[in-house]
Formats: structure tokens, sequence, C-alpha cells
């Protein structure tokens, strides 16, 4: 009975070990067949390998171009470069929430870019399509100085957010 139950217990360890260590084998199986990818990590075709930024909301074409070179593409002012152009942007503030006095205590932003995605050739791949981001900041009365610094911070995120977005728009492309 005692060398029986010996046997066992040294099976049952040497059974979790084994399953212990393909646990992370099992992960990554997991993971890479639901499509997951780390977040930066974009898909770009070779033809655009090389990029034209143009639009006026210089937040996003800065946004935009840093995501870009992360991923190794050349960011170019050469008119025969694919491009990626802003066609509008929209970043608008509207009160949420007020006190007792009527003085606003919070804000609800919305950033909407719209931009379309045109190769070298010039053909249009991606045509006018729209993008927004919503968010919501509350601040004490009082403190209207963090209130523009959080503002221009959240406008930042909120960009970075969106262009992340259009990058992984090339996935499809």
């Amino acid at each position: 009975m005692i060398q029986y139950m010996t046997v066992n217990r040294y099976l049952l360890g040497r059974c979790q070990k084994s399953a212990l260590m393909l646990m992370p084998v099992l992960f990554v199986l997991l993971a890479a067949g639901c499509g997951f990818e780390l977040k930066g990590q974009a898909d770009i075709p070779e033809e655009f390998s090389s990029l034209r930024l143009n639009g006026d909301d210089q937040g996003m074409v800065d946004a935009l171009g840093q995501i870009l070179s992360q991923n190794g593409v050349v960011v170019t002012r050469a008119d025969s470069a694919a491009e990626i152009e802003i066609v509008q942007s929209r970043f608008q503030k509207s009160v949420e929430t007020v006190n007792a006095l009527g003085v606003a205590t919070g804000y609800a932003y919305r950033y909407s870019v719209e931009y379309r995605i045109v190769d070298s050739s010039g053909t249009v791949r991606v045509s006018s399509e729209v993008l927004s981001q919503s968010a919501s900041l509350r601040y004490e009365v009082g403190n209207e100085l963090e209130l523009e610094h959080e503002e221009s911070f959240l406008k930042q995120q909120m960009a970075n957010e969106i262009a992340g977005r259009i990058i992984r728009r090339f996935r499809w492309l």
C-alpha cells in the first residue's frame, strides 16, 4: 500500500510539472488564434512603406507620424508617395455637469477625424472615413489652469487613439 501511494505521488508530481510547463505554450497559441497583437504593432503593406501626411490638424499629423515611424514607415513630403490625408477634424467641448451655483464642473469632449488613404498611383484606397473618440473630464472650480493642462493632455491621448485606429485600418488594404 505504501509503495502504491509513493508511485502515485511521483506520477502526479511529474504530470503537474508537465502541465505547468505547457501552460505558457497553450496561452501563446490561444492568444495567436484569437488575433491578439501587441498595441502599436501594425501590419502595414509594403506599398505603404513610404507615406506622406497631409492635413491642417498638426496634433493628428504628429500622432500619425510617430506611430508610422515606430512601425518602420518612412514619413516623407514627396508627392509620389502614398498619402494619409486628414480631410477634416473637429474637437468639441460641451458642459456635462454643473454645481449648485450653475458653474461647470465637468466637460464632455468629442474628437472626430475624417481621413482618406491614397496609394502611390493615386488610387483612393479608403475614401472619406470618419473616426470619433469621446471622453469626459471633471474638475474642481478654481483649478482652471489645471483644466487647461488636462484638456491638452486629453486631446493628445484622443489623437493618439484615433491615429492608432487609422493605422490599424491598413490591415484590410
